[in-house]
């Protein structure tokens, strides 16, 4: 797309500052006031639940939705990561797949609906446990083989990465899909397609490390610290650089 939805809401914004109401202006400041959340290096949980109320604060009224939902969902998705006790996270998870659902109707043709309903069964099935992930793969998968034939670059590579992340984690055949090799061509993907994602590198080299392909892991576990972009929030960039250091030193010898 030659505009992002965010440039359009900020134009229509802009204009009403000019011959509009003074609620819109309002409105206009708290929608940067939410980007500016998203992108601070100090994102926590508190500032999260900012950014999700000001954005909620905005849908009313609002004729073309869409890119607050995918700000919602993705929202929702960060909430559900950062918070350690179940229930929350399986009501974040519901609540971000139920923004996913509105984005898919609102863009049925966009990856954006596809990726994060993908995502939130994701979060679903970690909370629920072994039974229901392995009967919520399979929709997991379709939804996110969907997204990467719409735009296999969206969100750094965000259908490789969790395609990749999948077959990793997945028991192998006959219990469930897990592919090392799979893993390995959806992860080599997403690092071609977005490098400068540190989780794009730091999946790669666990998913090299248990092929034993030693050196090549140590390549990209030392690309994790150059990498500037954490793909889901910037608080977790100094996260996968930790997780890097850490495999960087139990590879030592090998």
């Amino acid at each position: 797309m030659k505009h992002s939805y965010f440039t359009l809401i900020m134009f229509s914004f802009t204009l009403a500052l000019v011959a509009g109401p003074p609620s819109l202006a309002a409105e206009a400041d708290k929608l940067a006031q939410a980007e500016a959340v998203l992108k601070s290096p100090n994102f926590d949980f508190p500032e999260a639940r900012k950014a999700l109320e000001l954005y909620e604060s905005l849908m009313p009224g609002v004729a073309n939705p869409a890119y607050l939902l995918e700000r919602l969902t993705r929202v929702c998705f960060i909430l559900g990561d950062l918070t350690e006790k179940n229930e929350p996270r399986r009501q974040f998870y519901e609540k971000g797949r139920a923004y996913a659902d509105r984005l898919l109707q609102a863009q049925p043709q966009g990856v954006q609906g596809y990726y994060w309903q993908a995502l939130h069964l994701c979060g679903q099935a970690e909370v629920s446990g072994a039974r229901v992930g392995l009967q919520l793969l399979p929709q997991i998968i379709e939804k996110l083989d969907k997204a990467r034939t719409l735009d296999e670059s969206y969100d750094c590579a965000g259908p490789h990465r969790v395609l990749g992340r999948i077959y990793f984690e997945a028991p192998a055949w006959p219990f469930s899909v897990g592919d090392m090799n799979k893993s390995l061509n959806h992860l080599s993907k997403a690092v071609q397609l977005a490098p400068q994602a540190s989780t794009n590198h730091l999946y790669l080299a666990e998913t090299l490390i248990r092929l034993g392909k030693y050196d090549q892991a140590r390549q990209e576990l030392d690309a994790v610290p150059k990498a500037p972009l954490h793909p889901i929030h910037p608080g977790g960039l100094e996260e996968d650089r930790g997780k890097a250091r850490k495999l960087l030193e139990e590879l030592e010898g090998k």
